[in-house]
């Protein structure tokens, strides 16, 4: 993958085709901590004066998970998420943590980026739902993105999930966590992964091996995923007009479990 004009140009390993897929945005970083800063420098921004009231947000919302609960890719995940948890000894999730999802109005007005963001809005809550309607216990769903704007909260308010202000999302996560973070930046991740989540899901460990070879710093931030490749289970996340391309699942299994799941 190599950013150009804010893309990524990716290569598909199974059909040998490039990919142009938003990049993932920077963020500074606070120089006494090294943390990331709440605040994006690069990559989609809200828009300063909003033109969509809560009421077009959530209407354009509406449409758009209509599009996703009837998509191929819901079917095949759907599926996914049901082998996945017919294994035995996994976590029980009791939390769900989205992470940058992006503002619901960009302010360049991209429709790419608008849909993008609601679709994984979409796909988040509908995962949600599924590991609720297996597992029979409700599970509290949290969100965290700061390029939100006060009406941003507001939807997602109506929508039962839990604004955050960055970085408090990172400390909530442990075993008993789903971590769901589509295409954001290996800093972010790395951040968030300092204690491993119970399942997972976001780029995996081959696609940032892949740009090691163009920066060898990635290879200092690849530790949580290493260790989620050869103890997790592996799922394939199903691709939708590239809105999660190179997206897999990570799911921990029972300890000294022999039976592997991996999606080689």
């Amino acid at each position: 993958m190599t950013a150009q004009d804010g893309e990524w140009s990716q290569v598909s390993r199974k059909r040998g085709r490039i990919r142009n897929v938003p990049a993932p945005t920077l963020r500074e970083k606070d120089t006494a901590t090294g943390a990331a800063t709440a605040e994006p420098v690069a990559g989609v921004r809200p828009n300063p004066t909003p033109e969509f009231t809560l009421d077009q947000i959530l209407s354009h919302h509406d449409v758009v998970r209509q599009e996703w609960e009837t998509s191929e890719c819901w079917r095949v995940l759907s599926e996914t998420l049901s082998q996945a948890m017919s294994s035995p000894g996994r976590p029980a999730i009791t939390r769900a943590i989205c992470l940058g999802p992006g503002p619901y109005e960009p302010s360049n007005g991209s429709a790419a980026a608008r849909r993008t963001a609601h679709m994984q809005t979409a796909a988040f809550c509908s995962i949600v739902d599924k590991i609720e309607s297996v597992s029979k216990h409700k599970i509290k769903s949290i969100i965290q993105e700061p390029a939100f704007t006060s009406v941003d909260k507001e939807f997602c308010s109506r929508k039962r999930l839990e604004v955050v202000e960055t970085p408090a999302a990172f400390s909530m996560i442990d075993e008993n966590t789903l971590l769901y973070g589509i295409h954001i930046e290996l800093p972010t991740y790395h951040e968030a992964l300092s204690k491993l989540p119970g399942v997972f899901m976001g780029v995996g460990l081959s696609d940032w091996e892949s740009l090691g070879d163009f920066d060898k710093t990635i290879k200092d931030l690849l530790g949580p995923f290493q260790e989620m490749d050869s103890k997790y289970h592996k799922f394939e996340f199903p691709n939708l007009d590239y809105i999660f391309f190179g997206t897999v699942i990570y799911w921990k299994k029972e300890e000294d479990d022999p039976k592997d799941l991996n999606d080689s």
